[in-house]
């Protein structure tokens, strides 16, 4: 190794960038989806932008949830997948005893409780049921939840695993039951338009102030425009080049700039690809076990994408 560090300390910028890809690469080949996931969220968590939509829910968002979650009252056996920290406060804030969390990792469980604490949320942890699990192996009883809710879970689950997520989540749900949650749907409209285009949208707008907001706007729409319609997915390092082509020599815009690739590159580290699909194209994964029962989206952000669903199993 030592041999090896030697050797690196002699290489260019460009020839060190050009190895890292390839290590990324080797590593995205040898990982599958589920592994990148693994590896990207316990090195990364939930400890930054808790407030901030649509990376997180939003508070209208959680409006939402919590009208659709207490509908009926809060006696419900109550799943949660994943470990969405404003989700677990809501949880607990409204009165739900003995829910399960369930995830892959127990520290991407107590990250989530980390971020809670931060934020200074009260919180009461011995509500919960922890359960680390993969969601296609959840080692539950059949027909044992009232509801089962999680915030944009479908850009977890790998398009070909889909259809056997929504028949697991299915099996779980009792005859009555209901899956409620945030979706992110594609927005077709940047389907044909320059990314170059996209950038200055942003960059050139009267309020361009290099927030976060805006960051994870140009994150979203690049992602959108820039997807393989055949995998469903979006490369982080696709995005990345994207922004690096762009040029200019304004020092705030390059800021911003190097901020967004700071977001994706996380991604980029272990090669674990965006999820990116259309309305049309969760719909059909969807309707194989569930009826869509409403939808809403949130006034507090622009969320047109990111609407909250009540599916409920279809009998």
């Amino acid at each position: 190794m030592r041999l090896i560090y030697s050797i690196l300390q002699w290489l260019s910028n460009k020839d060190l960038i050009n190895i890292r890809r390839l290590i990324t690469e080797i590593l995205a080949s040898k990982l599958p989806h589920h592994e990148q996931s693994k590896l990207f969220w316990d090195n990364n968590g939930y400890t930054r932008n808790l407030r901030v939509s649509p990376a997180n829910p939003s508070e209208d968002d959680l409006r939402l949830y919590k009208k659709y979650l207490t509908d009926g009252g809060n006696n419900k056996r109550v799943l949660l997948l994943g470990s969405t920290p404003l989700l677990r406060h809501l949880l607990s804030e409204s009165g739900f005893k003995n829910y399960v969390i369930a995830d892959f990792s127990f520290t991407a469980i107590e990250n989530s409780l980390q971020a809670l604490n931060k934020s200074g949320n009260d919180f009461d942890a011995e509500n919960e049921i922890w359960l680390k699990s993969e969601w296609l192996e959840m080692p539950l009883e059949p027909e044992s939840f009232d509801c089962i809710m999680g915030d944009m879970v479908f850009t977890q689950i790998e398009p070909s695993k889909q259809p056997l997520f929504v028949k697991k989540i299915s099996s779980l749900l009792k005859q009555s039951g209901a899956f409620i949650g945030r979706m992110y749907m594609c927005n077709t409209n940047f389907d044909y338009k320059d990314p170059e285009k996209i950038i200055e949208e942003i960059l050139f707008s009267e309020d361009f102030e290099n927030t976060v907001e805006q960051r994870f706007a140009l994150l979203y729409r690049l992602r959108d425009r820039l997807r393989d319609r055949k995998t469903q997915t979006t490369s982080p390092h696709v995005i990345v080049d994207e922004i690096l082509q762009y040029k200019t020599q304004d020092e705030k815009e390059l800021d911003f700039l190097r901020s967004v690739v700071k977001m994706v590159s996380r991604r980029a580290e272990v090669g674990l690809p965006f999820i990116t699909q259309t309305k049309d194209e969760l719909a059909d994964v969807i309707s194989k076990e569930f009826l869509l029962e409403a939808s809403a989206t949130a006034s507090d952000y622009p969320s047109e994408y990111f609407p909250i669903f009540v599916l409920r199993k279809k009998t």
